[in-house]
């Protein structure tokens, strides 16, 4: 049986890796992610991942086009609202959005011309009923596109095997609590002691409840 040779430093020196040449705030807090691979955003339910993941979309639609698969809130009022108070329609002409599973998502995805980032609202409906190896071979069909997921968070991390999965695998995790959020591990010179704000007003009200429970 044959195997592929190794590489050597100079292969790797040669090597031209497509990333975002991310400006400002989102350089920062994101480095320089790489136009392939995972993120991952986790969290518990209403700290404003929705609104983070959102906002992320946003900036990256000055680079590319936009997919957000919204499996788990669905065409909803409260998905409308979220596009609205974040401004979405500034964009709107490079960005799509739909409610489906993992197998409709990959059907959509083959064919031609489509977006070449995608948020996976969440890991937990997108991934329903499908195991590890599925994420991986996701990855394979599709080694040019950036994928953005959602977890929701669990014991202090992301749940279930999947999202773990992705985690370990992902340029960056993002953990979102009280409309902040933290960079807890960057491939790609992200900025892991300081907080991108979500919402400042959001996040200085969780903050004074918190005083005041103290």
């Amino acid at each position: 049986m044959s195997i592929e040779r190794a590489y050597s430093y100079t292969d790797i020196e040669r090597k031209e890796f497509k990333v975002f040449e991310l400006e400002g705030e989102w350089r920062r807090h994101l480095g320089e992610p790489e136009r392939a691979s995972s993120i991952l955003i986790y969290g518990g339910s209403g700290h404003g991942k929705t609104t983070y993941a959102l906002q992320q979309m946003k900036m990256f639609c000055q680079y590319e086009k936009a997919h957000y698969n919204t499996a788990e809130e669905g065409m909803r009022a409260s998905f409308k609202r979220n596009l609205k108070l974040n401004n979405l329609k500034t964009v709107a002409s490079r960005y799509t959005f739909q409610s489906e599973g993992y197998d409709d998502l990959v059907q959509r995805l083959k064919r031609k011309r489509q977006p070449k980032i995608v948020i996976g609202d969440s890991v937990q409906y997108v991934f329903r009923g499908k195991k590890v190896e599925h994420y991986f071979e996701l990855l394979k069909m599709f080694p040019d596109t950036l994928f953005i997921w959602i977890s929701h968070e669990q014991k202090g991390g992301p749940k279930g095997a999947i999202a773990e999965a992705i985690a370990y695998h992902s340029q960056n995790i993002i953990h979102v609590k009280d409309f902040k959020a933290y960079v807890e591990k960057s491939r790609c010179g992200g900025d892991e002691l300081t907080p991108y704000i979500i919402s400042k007003e959001k996040a200085e009200e969780r903050e004074l409840k918190l005083l005041k429970k103290g």
